[in-house]
């Protein structure tokens, strides 16, 4: 069984969404992650290894938003740091554009000597916020405002709005939002939208015991054919088909309960 320890952000909250360790213990691991609009920083500690849709790495990574399914195997003794990013949360640490990085993960090179020296979970977050503090650049920082702004609305907000409805209610320009958001995140406006929707339903499809056409709904979605064909363009499956998976999944399946909570 994975070990997995979250822990919120007592820095940089409104970039990033939580920092981990995961621990793989005496057995090798496999998992499958769907797919998901959170940015990630993965540093392999004390030497560890890990593969990647069959590639293996032992590098320091930061991993793009993903449109699809991706299969992990951790081997026996794996030991991972990870911070995850909001959609546009990484770039005022790394600059690396999320064009370049969509559904791909590309190496970085990190100041320091991260978790080398750390003996506790404790002294490895210290490291962790000591990193980002160098890395930090303000200016970055700015030009992402836009897309946190945006992003605020269309996650948390319980009314559906349309890109256009927010750009005329926040008096911002479609074209210019929607070219920041391709650059940073590596997603137009429109698709990143319907990501963040098939998330909402994926969360809900996991955690609720509502009908499929609330969870829909909830979602934002107009009506349950609507729902059904976003999901199985993400998951090339129906929403039925994978709660009926998740519902018969054991602890022993290794096949979904990863992510620790979707959102």
């Amino acid at each position: 069984m994975l070990d997995i320890r979250t822990y919120q952000p007592k820095q940089y909250s409104d970039l990033i969404e939580r920092i981990w360790v995961l621990e793989s213990g005496n057995e090798a691991i496999d998992v499958l992650i769907p797919p998901s609009q959170y940015m990630q920083l993965l540093v392999p500690l004390e030497g560890s290894e890990y593969n990647w849709n069959g590639r293996p790495n032992g590098k320091n990574v930061l991993e793009g938003i993903s449109l699809q399914t991706n299969c992990v195997h951790y081997p026996a003794g794996t030991k991972l740091l990870g911070i995850r990013f909001y959609p546009f949360g990484a770039f005022p640490f790394l600059q690396c554009e999320g064009k370049d990085l969509l559904n791909q993960m590309m190496e970085v090179t990190l100041p320091g000597k991260l978790g080398l020296e750390a003996v506790n979970d404790e002294e490895l977050l210290n490291e962790v916020y000591h990193m980002l503090h160098v890395l930090y650049d303000e200016f970055s920082y700015q030009r992402i405002k836009p897309l946190k702004d945006y992003y605020q609305t269309v996650r948390w907000s319980e009314d559906s709005m349309s890109i256009e409805e927010y750009c005329k209610l926040n008096d911002t320009n479609y074209t210019t939002l929607n070219r920041k958001f391709s650059i940073i995140t590596g997603l137009s406006t429109k698709k990143f939208e319907r990501l963040v929707k098939f998330r909402k339903s994926l969360c809900n499809l996991i955690d609720s015991k509502d009908k499929l056409t609330e969870i829909g709904a909830d979602a934002g979605y107009f009506d349950q054919a609507h729902f059904i064909r976003e999901f199985k363009l993400f998951l090339h499956c129906t929403p039925s088909t994978y709660q009926s998976l998740i519902q018969s999944a054991d602890k022993d399946t290794q096949i979904i309960n990863y992510n620790f909570r979707l959102f």
